[in-house]
């Protein structure tokens, strides 16, 4: 054994090799420390690291390196009719859309995987491939393989026409969306939901993570909903919609708009219209709390959202 896979051990895990009854006993009370010295020995022995960065202390093992990475790119570009719809489905990372041109999808990922050897992280990149399939009004893209398990990242960005549909699934990552007017529906595991600036309807939901949604204007009903995490709502002061929220193990708040009170003690719920009714938003929480906030219409007339011309530079020197 090197003798870089020595230098963590502690003195008593290195002592000499015990006898036959001694490793009996050891083996039958299956301790802590006799599995993590195998491991460390174990994976210093096969030279798995350049340096073994392995340490145990009282029997437990700790600051196990993932030094090998490797990295592999991916991109498409896609004709996408007017309306049309796009699915994406990431089994392992976040998806980040924000709204480009009309007619095309551009679609790029970046795929790592990390491991204790480059072996090993090319192993579980080529475990892992991109499904795609295109029509004129509607491109899917998906990931397959090695879904839910550790030592890979996937990250999507994506450029799509505003009035374009999304379908965003992904599982241990964020997906994000900005600047849409079509139907967004957007469900993961273990991550967060983050849409700006939408003015479509929504279908947002999350098992275990937030859930924020902040909408340009109101024109359709919205469906927000989380299992474990926080309901996170800003909408137009002006607009006209229906509120439907209820939270088992929360509080619900609203600021800057008129609403009703919220009722129940343990199980929170309110519904009272904003602006005389209009659309239904639907707000369901299990374990977190739901907040509503009113905010003042950012939009802006053509000349305004010009920008100031810039100062003349000072003469040189």
């Amino acid at each position: 054994m090197p003798q870089s896979a020595l230098c963590s051990l502690p003195s008593r895990l290195r002592a000499a090799k015990p006898r036959y009854g001694e490793a009996r006993r050891s083996l039958s009370l299956g301790s802590r420390q006799a599995k993590a010295a195998a491991l460390a020995v174990g994976v210093c022995a096969v030279g798995v690291l350049s340096a073994c960065d392995v340490t145990i202390r009282d029997g437990d093992v700790t600051n196990v390196s993932m030094r090998a990475r490797v990295t592999q790119e991916w991109s498409r570009h896609y004709p996408l009719a007017t309306g049309g719809r796009l699915e994406i489905v990431n089994s392992n990372g976040p998806i980040d859309v924000t709204a480009g041109p009309a007619g095309a999808v551009d679609i790029s990922a970046v795929i790592e995987a990390a491991a204790m050897t480059d072996t090993r992280a090319k192993e579980i990149l080529a475990e892992v491939t991109i499904e795609e399939s295109s029509a004129p009004d509607h491109v899917r893209v998906a990931t397959v393989g090695r879904r839910g398990r550790g030592g890979l990242d996937i990250a999507f960005k994506v450029t799509l026409p505003a009035d374009a549909r999304l379908e965003m699934t992904g599982n241990n990552g964020t997906l994000s969306a900005a600047g849409l007017g079509g139907h967004v529906k957007a469900m993961i595991v273990n991550g967060a939901v983050d849409l700006t600036a939408m003015s479509g309807t929504i279908d947002a939901a999350s098992v275990n993570g937030p859930v924020s949604v902040k909408m340009a204007q109101v024109t359709g009903p919205m469906r927000l909903e989380s299992t474990n995490g926080r309901i996170t709502l800003e909408i137009p002061t002006s607009a006209k919609a229906t509120l439907n929220a209820r939270s088992v193990n929360g509080g619900i708040r609203i600021t800057g708009l008129t609403a009703g009170e919220g009722t129940g003690r343990r199980i929170r719920t309110l519904e009272s219209p904003l602006n005389g009714g209009g659309p239904e938003i639907d707000l369901r929480v299990t374990n977190g709390r739901i907040t509503i906030t009113g905010v003042e219409s950012q939009r802006k007339s053509p000349e305004s959202q010009k920008s100031p011309p810039r100062p003349p530079r000072p003469p040189s020197p």
